[in-house]
């Protein structure tokens, strides 16, 4: 067992641990945080986070299960320590009376539940109901899924999901014998011991549904009402094409239905065709364009197997007719599945089953008096199903872009926390280089999210419009629930509306995460500006030692210069003094002369000096 444990020197809860385990001499090793360096702080961090999604201490990895803080009776548990003073044994005894009284309550308030949402009662017969309770546990226990405890499980959970309670043949069950096969769930009727009812059930798994011989009772329910339309669309993303191209498939489905170019009438980004079959009735074939998908449906006056091409984001069918039915008419009418339901609009019953996505299609049967199906409310009934349908399964595409977008997020924080969190530790004796190299890694972190939080910004934006959409059609049906069923409100909202939560949670989470990089990187940014500022007056300390020094030099070398013309005059002075006492113009003493002509010299030299400069720097501003 490989135990590990992450700490902080200053932590005390993990002293508590580290004692803990040492106490009942438990092999781990301790990693304090805080004593290492830069790069492997950052590198442990970033593994606990990614163990915990945390960044708190203390930190336990066993074997890949983590615990957080000090959690004695967990830490025990994962590390296979007894409990204290000898009582396991009876520990273990009281816990596995808890876990058998949990598990019959859980399935009890689950049974309940289930009996509630179709419609039906759970048998009040105690003794039969905890006989059937025992076999549910038993055979969730041997395979793993409640099955059926009074049929035959294969162990395999494909070939018995028609099985698993509740099963796929309840339904037709309760309305025909007024219970299921093992008695779970009855009716009202089967309670008040309805004479009615027939006596004996039969396995409806073995006979077949709804090939039950058993009187003349439901002979009338297996006649369906009359038909009235069938209608087949199907919507594909725009993707590349071009509206020519779209229009290009209209006029190929409008063909292969037998109607001709001429029966199509366009208008800008729709198109209707409407025509007669062989039998003379009437045909329509329809076309919509919208922001993202491009729709193509179909009024067939029959039945069809038309199949539209492949690449649909949603294919389905809709089965029309001319009055109310029967739940098991409604069943044979989905092709044997019990599916959704709701009373929409004017007493107008819209019954879906959704099977597209495990490779069929959604199928939807509307059934009402022949008054209330009128041709303006049909039209937009099916609109809005397809609306409906076109919205939600854009929406399951946008969860797959919600996920990536959310795996590249938990990439960037997972590496963005460790870094963080070795800054701020090393913040106080950070060097120039250090925080240079800090702020430059972060200001790159920062650009990438600000791209994953753009994008993230876009897809919300388009998944709540699409749910407010969703809403506000339901809304105006006015759904009333239909008995035994699920209303067509909760299958459309319950996989939708979570995505809308999903990305404020995660723009919550990018948020936060901006938040804190900004606060870290202004810091840094306050650090380099202070140290740039200190390097600053350094220099300027340094330059103008260095002008002072410039102008002593300066004056040095003009007190120089006076000194040097002042000798080259004098000498000259000399010269000249000698060639006037040799040509007998003066009987004066040369050396007295030249002595005497010392200062003038100076005198000259300074003036000359002094003209020199101003002339330069006159030059110099020119």
């Amino acid at each position: 067992m490989t135990v590990k444990l992450y700490r902080l020197t200053t932590c005390y809860k993990c002293d508590e641990v580290e004692a803990f385990m040492k106490r009942e001499g438990v092999s781990f090793e301790a990693v304090s945080i805080d004593e290492l360096n830069l790069d492997e702080q950052e590198k442990l961090l970033t593994e606990m986070y990614r163990l915990t999604g945390q960044r708190s201490f203390p930190v336990v990895d066993i074997d890949g299960n983590t615990v957080i803080g000090f959690d004695e009776k967990k830490l025990r548990h994962l590390l296979n320590l007894p409990a204290r003073e000898g009582a396991a044994r009876a520990a273990t005894k009281a816990i596995r009376e808890v876990v058998t009284t949990k598990q019959i309550e859980g399935l009890l308030e689950w049974i309940k539940n289930t009996a509630d949402a179709f419609g039906c009662k759970v048998n009040p017969d105690k003794t039969s109901l905890q006989g059937i309770l025992d076999g549910l546990i038993k055979n969730e226990r041997r395979y793993g899924y409640r099955s059926c405890p009074c049929r035959l499980a294969s162990g395999d959970y494909l070939k018995d999901s028609d099985i698993i309670c509740p099963c796929a043949y309840m339904s037709w069950d309760l309305e025909v014998y007024g219970r299921c096969y093992c008695g779970l769930y009855v009716t009202e009727k089967y309670i008040a011991k309805d004479p009615s009812l027939p006596q004996y059930l039969i396995d409806s798994r073995e006979s077949g549904k709804g090939a039950l011989d058993i009187g003349q009772v439901h002979e009338a329910k297996k006649t369906l009402p009359s038909f009235k339309t069938h209608i087949r669309f199907a919507s594909f993303m725009k993707g590349s094409l071009s509206r020519d191209k779209i229009k290009e498939g209209f006029v190929n489905i409008v063909e292969s239905i037998g109607l001709k170019q001429e029966d199509i009438r366009w208008r800008e980004i729709v198109a209707v065709a409407v025509g007669k079959d062989e039998s003379g009735n009437q045909l329509m074939a329809k076309m919509d364009q919208g922001m993202d998908v491009y729709t193509y449906q179909i009024w067939f006056p029959q039945k069809t197997d038309f199949e539209f091409i492949r690449g649909s984001i949603v294919d389905a069918d809709i089965f029309v007719y001319d009055k109310q039915m029967t739940g098991m008419e409604v069943e044979s009418a989905l092709g044997g599945k019990e599916g959704f339901g709701s009373i929409i609009r004017d007493d107008i019953s819209v019954y879906g089953d959704f099977d597209f996505f495990r490779g069929g299609r959604d199928r939807f049967v509307m059934t009402a008096d022949p008054a209330r199906i009128t041709e303006d409310a049909l039209e937009a009934i099916i609109k809005e199903i397809t609306i409906l349908e076109n919205c939600y399964y854009l929406l399951r595409n946008e969860r797959q872009k919600y996920i990536l977008s959310s795996d590249r997020m938990n990439d960037v924080e997972a590496t963005l926390v460790g870094k963080l969190s070795a800054i701020s530790m090393n913040l106080p004796k950070a060097t120039a280089n250090d925080l240079r190299e800090w702020l430059y890694t972060l200001s790159t972190k920062f650009g990438e999210i600000a791209g994953i939080s753009e994008e993230v910004r876009h897809y919300s934006s388009d998944t709540g419009g699409r749910i407010e959409l969703i809403r506000n059609i339901l809304k105006e049906w006015g759904e009333r629930p239909i008995e035994g069923r699920n209303s067509l409100n909760r299958f459309y909202l319950s996989a939708t509306v979570s995505l809308g939560d999903d990305y404020q949670r995660l723009s919550r989470r990018i948020d936060g995460l901006r938040r804190e990089m900004i606060d870290l990187m202004t810091n840094l940014r306050t650090k380099v500006d202070l140290n740039i500022q200190e390097q600053s007056l350094e220099l300027q300390k340094s330059m103008d030692e260095t002008t002072k020094t410039q102008v002593k030099l300066q004056k040095t070398v003009e007190g120089l210069s006076v000194f040097v013309l002042s000798y080259y005059i004098t000498s000259l002075g000399k010269y000249v003094f000698e060639g006037m006492k040799s040509a007998g113009i003066i009987n004066v003493s040369t050396t007295l002369l030249t002595a005497l002509f010392v200062p003038i010299a100076i005198l000259i030299s300074f003036l000359l000096t002094k003209e020199v400069k101003e002339w330069w720097f006159k030059k110099r501003k020119e």
